[in-house]
């Protein structure tokens, strides 16, 4: 089999990126006997490197992805064309879109998956998009890339459900292929921090919700006033929609300046160390296609706290307290019940651990694997004998 692979999302520092870079990795290692081609944008950024089994094709672009398919941009009908044509020219079997955040229209003939990891864009526009128009150029790259698609590949139960309920794409050809955490992530021995703090790692986006984490830590403050609240998170060089001032301002206005870091993009290592010694870890966004931050988290034996009402509740199970969204107290009495009781962190971080077992990217990689194989090598359609 030779799969083309789009490598639009290579480079992307958050979930889509960690998503295609450990799922390709995995795929490469599992299938040896197949071709992997993919294309990337001529000014794609290095910083993760290729694993040798995926062959690379460069397209020569105007603009990397990352930086053209931004919140208040698009991409040049001329890059697409010229991404497009690079594939054509290549004889595939099937090629695989990792996110249709970085989709472009392929001519018909070779089978193609489509990734789809949420419906976040569509059910909350005004936290995602700059303006209605870019609101409508991502409404109408997904409707083409889902009449495009063979087969779409989300990431979990709660995605396919949106995206069917959303797109009314039938469940049949929605695939769901779940995350893993990648071998960077786990429980190591870690010296004490100067100061205990609660952590949240992911997009400093508005649909993250942080403004409530923020209010709910400043109810719990007096009652623990040693307790930082540090927020890993790029709000420097991300290209999708950032919130980043406003709640600058909100700890400002609060006088938590002192207490609540914005730490920026931090490389895995140090996130792995910050997991670690977390006294807690919280993600209460508004919705998740999944929530790998979370899982990252568990893996290293951080207790965890998330919203209710999306992936993330699918994701974490048994395994953390799980609060309504817009609920500032109830997230103040659930991290400060954590803070205050080392018995039930200890649970919770015992019952993380056991619950992180359950995903691999090995596991996603051959559940990944069947979707493609079932789209190339179709089943005989069963007929009936006549008489």
């Amino acid at each position: 089999m030779r799969l083309g692979i789009d490598g639009g999302c290579w480079s992307n520092r958050r979930g889509y990126g960690r998503f295609t870079r450990e799922l390709l990795t995995a795929v490469a290692r599992r299938d040896r006997a197949s071709e992997f081609i993919l294309f990337l944008d001529s000014n794609a950024a290095d910083e993760f490197p290729v694993p040798r089994r995926l062959e690379v094709r460069r397209v020569s672009t105007s603009a990397a992805v990352n930086e053209a398919a931004r919140a208040d941009g698009r991409r040049r009908v001329g890059d697409l064309w010229r991404m497009a044509r690079a594939v054509a020219q290549q004889p595939l079997d099937a090629f695989f879109f990792p996110s249709v955040y970085s989709y472009f229209p392929l001519s018909p003939g070779v089978p193609v998956i489509v990734g789809v990891h949420d419906t976040i864009a569509e059910r909350r526009p005004e936290l995602t998009f700059a303006s209605r128009k870019h609101e409508l150029f991502w409404r109408i790259k997904v409707w083409m890339a889902l009449a495009r698609a063979d087969r779409v590949l989300t990431v979990s139960e709660y995605s396919r459900r949106s995206i069917h309920e959303y797109y009314r794409v039938p469940l049949s050809r929605i695939h769901v292929v779940s995350e893993g955490v990648a071998p960077v992530f786990r429980k190591m021995p870690v010296d004490p921090p100067a100061r205990p703090f609660i952590l949240y790692a992911g997009g400093i986006s508005p649909h993250k919700n942080l403004s409530t984490l923020i209010a709910a830590y400043e109810r719990i403050r007096a009652r623990r006033p040693g307790v930082q609240l540090i927020l890993v998170g790029d709000y420097q060089s991300d290209h999708f929609k950032s919130c980043y001032a406003e709640l600058r301002e909100q700890v400002r206005c609060a006088g938590l300046l002192e207490d609540v870091i914005f730490a920026g993009y931090v490389p895995d290592e140090e996130l792995c160390r910050l997991y670690n010694s977390a006294a807690l870890f919280v993600m209460p966004s508004l919705d998740e296609g999944f929530g790998l931050p979370a899982l990252e988290a568990m893996t290293c034996g951080a207790p965890v706290v998330v919203s209710s009402g999306n992936a993330l509740e699918e994701v974490v199970g048994d395994a953390g307290l799980v609060v309504a969204p817009n609920d500032v107290a109830a997230l103040a009495e659930a991290m400060d019940r954590v803070l205050g009781d080392p018995l039930l962190a200890q649970q919770l971080s015992e019952r993380g651990l056991r619950r992180s077992r359950a995903f691999s990217w090995d596991r996603a990689a051959e559940a990944f694997l069947e979707v493609v194989r079932s789209m190339v090598n179709p089943p005989p359609t069963p007929t009936t004998a006549g008489r």
